[in-house]
């Protein structure tokens, strides 16, 4: 079992008075990753792999050993680990650089963030590439051998979340990253709500691609990680170029009118990939989130978020008048829980638990419009109520979510 109370003592935004149960939009961040940060700007604030003098070279040596304990987080090699500004980001640099045709199919999930669809739309209008979808209906559970109906000799790229940012869902990833294989297609994998919960492996997922953000996993904001399988790493250019990612002594342009792309010589990887500065604190904050997620081990992390969301699950289903969306089974779910309150609006029953209770919560669609299109009717206020559970949130504070929520219920029923 975790020591919740001395891991509280590790954030400073925790306070008795205020309940924070929105971290499935942004953890709150220990004070270990904070002094890692605040290090770099007092001691050796400098570029990286920009100078031979003893600042850059102990920024360097910081930033990539960083690198490389990301990288074993996901276990994947560093050369395959792209510094990124976020998960948004990283999809967005995959769907700039994969070199589509007309005709060619994107398969997503209704689940999806509008980050992971809204640059494969573009490409549709842009290109003329085919996007479907599959949809597993409210509770977000997939059928695989539907799924795989889906897939086709033009499917070139399936995209899909590894937890649902609504429901809490779990996608069988490893399931579907086999299938992707056998067909050969490519396989990206949004894990934006998998990280900072459940153990990553790229090489089980045998995914080709895969994002995640920094500030959702106990690092800083403005970092994201994009994982490229090493192969399309090599082979791939990069949406993104210049400042670093191009090798300029190796060019062999004899003039300016001659330069061409081709006459170019890519950067090392990953060096190919990161174009400019990259956030160099931000990445060296995120090393030390996971050293802290590490040090407490995400076996325990998951059991002690998922015995949270099962008390707030259960609870939620003995109060009169509440609509819960996904699986009614904890097992198949993560740390998240969504509901309604009768006719309330979601965005009602949020500012209430804020005014009234000080408990935070998310409300609204949650930016997967298409799950609420197909799940709500027209006349329904679109979204719900989102509560999600971390290593620092208590059985006292679920306890206390959910005698409001009956509160609030009981007066809707009035």
């Amino acid at each position: 079992m975790l020591d919740v109370q001395a891991i509280r003592k590790d954030f400073p935004t925790i306070t008795n008075d205020n309940v924070y149960l929105d971290s499935v939009a942004s953890s709150l961040t220990p004070v270990s990753v904070i002094d890692e940060m605040t290090e770099y700007y007092y001691k050796y604030r400098a570029n990286v792999h920009r100078g031979s003098y003893d600042l850059s070279m102990q920024a360097s040596e910081r930033y990539e050993n960083a690198i490389g304990k990301i990288a074993k987080f996901v276990n994947a090699n560093p050369s395959e680990i792209v510094i990124t500004g976020n998960t948004t980001h990283s999809i967005n640099e995959i769907a700039l650089t994969l070199d589509f045709n007309e005709g060619d199919e994107v398969v997503l999930s209704s689940l999806e963030h509008s980050s992971n669809m809204v640059p494969w739309i573009r490409l549709q209008k842009k290109i003329g590439i085919k996007v479907r979808f599959y949809n597993p209906g409210k509770t977000g559970i997939f059928n695989i051998n539907e799924f795989e109906k889906l897939l086709n000799e033009r499917t070139r790229l399936v995209s899909l979340t590894y937890v649902s940012n609504v429901l809490g869902s779990i996608v069988p990833v490893e399931q579907i990253g086999r299938i992707c294989k056998e067909k050969g297609i490519l396989f990206l994998v949004d894990a934006a709500q998998a990280a900072p919960h459940l153990k990553l492996d790229v090489k089980k997922i045998e995914c080709d691609f895969m994002a995640f953000s920094g500030h959702k996993m106990l690092g800083p904001t403005g970092i994201g990680v994009l994982y490229i399988k090493q192969e399309h790493a090599d082979s791939m250019m990069p949406a993104f170029l210049g400042g670093g990612t191009i090798n300029t002594s190796e060019c062999h342009c004899e003039s300016l009118d001659t330069c061409n792309i081709d006459a170019c010589t890519f950067s090392d990887l990953p060096y190919k990939w990161q174009a400019g500065t990259p956030p160099i604190a931000e990445t060296i904050g995120l090393g030390k989130a996971v050293d802290y997620l590490n040090e407490i081990g995400l076996d325990y992390i998951a059991k002690h978020d998922t015995e949270l969301m099962e008390i707030a699950l259960n609870g939620l289903k003995e109060i009169p008048g509440i609509d819960i969306y996904g699986p009614l089974e904890p097992e198949q779910r993560n740390s998240i829980i969504s509901f309604n309150i009768e006719n309330l609006s979601p965005t009602e029953v949020g500012r209430i638990l804020n005014e009234e209770f000080n408990i935070s919560v998310r409300a609204g669609d949650h930016c997967a419009v298409n799950y609420f299109k197909d799940v709500q009717g027209p006349e329904q206020p679109p979204g719900n109520v989102r509560a999600s559970f971390y290593l620092y949130n208590t059985v006292e504070e679920v306890q206390r979510f959910l005698s409001a929520v009956k509160s609030i219920s009981e007066l809707a029923r009035v």
